[in-house]
């Protein structure tokens, strides 16, 4: 009888070959969930990125249709009409007026109509992109913005960016498009001063023009924000102190006023007046943290200090500080990092 050979046992894997496996099957998946997430903060960024250039872009067509004139930062309707009285001698009392002290007229000055009936309810909140519904007050505010016409998409309002569910992600710089500096007397009137001191007279800080912007290429025209005081819109243009620590008429520096949006916790995107777009690299890996535990007008510590005039440096606020309007704010004992 013929006999077949015993055919041979199969070898079953052995625990430190599954262990083997299952570490390098885990390890694929770190890399793809990695990557996706990469590929996804790519993807956002740069749809914030060209979100802002439209914003920009349209100031400029709607200064070509109005004789150089561009939109106010602005999105309230208040302070229409306020009194300087610098002490330095820049010609004071100086009266400032926006659309001729007229509040009738809001709608027609600000970029952003983010007040009254275009908000929702008496909070006053910027929702309701979701919600697809044409008769939501809240994007009336972006409609009945001067810069509407030449947007016309509520998306762009929106950064990608944005976990909060508003309507509107940017804020307009405060130093352009305006008479002075947030066209009100709380902001300028601490400031009047400070520019009298330093030889910069009140007509230089009136932007309302785009050739009255020296450096446009080097000027902030949008920024994320992320305004975190409970009302949920980014309330008139973005602004913060632009005194250095130190200097005259300083002693009430508030550092960062507003607050740039972190989002992403390293990268700040905005634009420039000029149309142009650049994503600055945060330097104080605190901030975010700051933010939440501070809100507005928080004057930070330094991050280092300057080997020649031993002053402290805060990096991120003298980045952004430095670009609010250049060629006409005073030049401070440091310069930020790349201007």
């Amino acid at each position: 009888m013929k006999q077949h050979p015993e055919q041979p046992r199969r070898r079953a894997f052995s625990l430190t070959e599954l262990l083997v496996v299952l570490a390098i099957i885990l390890l694929l998946v770190a890399i793809i969930v990695i990557a996706t997430k990469k590929v996804r903060r790519m993807s956002n960024m740069g749809g914030d990125l060209n979100n802002q250039r439209q914003i920009s872009l349209a100031q400029s067509s709607y200064s070509m249709d109005y004789n150089g004139a561009i939109a106010s930062p602005r999105t309230g309707a208040s302070d229409f009409t306020f009194n300087l009285n610098p002490a330095g001698g820049c010609g004071g009392p100086f009266v400032g007026t926006i659309n001729g002290g007229n509040a009738n007229a809001a709608q027609y000055h600000c970029w952003s109509a983010s007040y009254g009936v275009h908000l929702v309810g008496s909070s006053e909140k910027e929702y309701g992109l979701n919600t697809l519904n044409p008769a939501d007050s809240s994007r009336k505010a972006l409609s009945a913005g001067r810069l509407w016409p030449y947007i016309g998409d509520y998306g762009v309002y929106a950064s990608p960016l944005d976990p909060s569910g508003r309507i509107r992600s940017y804020s307009l710089n405060a130093f352009v498009g305006v008479t002075i500096p947030t066209d009100a007397a709380g902001f300028g009137g601490m400031w009047d001063d400070w520019f009298c001191v330093n030889g910069v007279p009140m007509s230089a800080t009136n932007t309302t023009r785009i050739s009255r912007i020296p450096q446009p290429a080097r000027t902030i025209m949008s920024v994320v924000e992320d305004d975190n005081d409970g009302l949920n819109f980014n309330n008139e243009g973005w602004v913060i102190d632009p005194r250095f620590p130190g200097t005259p008429q300083s002693a009430s520096w508030g550092g960062w006023i507003d607050w740039p949006a972190l989002w992403d916790p390293t990268a700040i995107p905005f634009s420039y007046v000029d149309g142009s777009t650049e994503v600055y690299a945060v330097q104080r890996s605190t901030l975010p943290a700051e933010i939440e535990l501070y809100g507005h007008w928080y004057a930070p510590p330094a991050d280092l200090t300057d080997a020649i005039t031993g002053q402290g440096v805060r990096l991120d606020w003298v980045y952004f500080r430095d670009r609010l309007l250049p060629g006409v704010l005073p030049n401070g004992p440091y310069r930020s990092i790349g201007y």
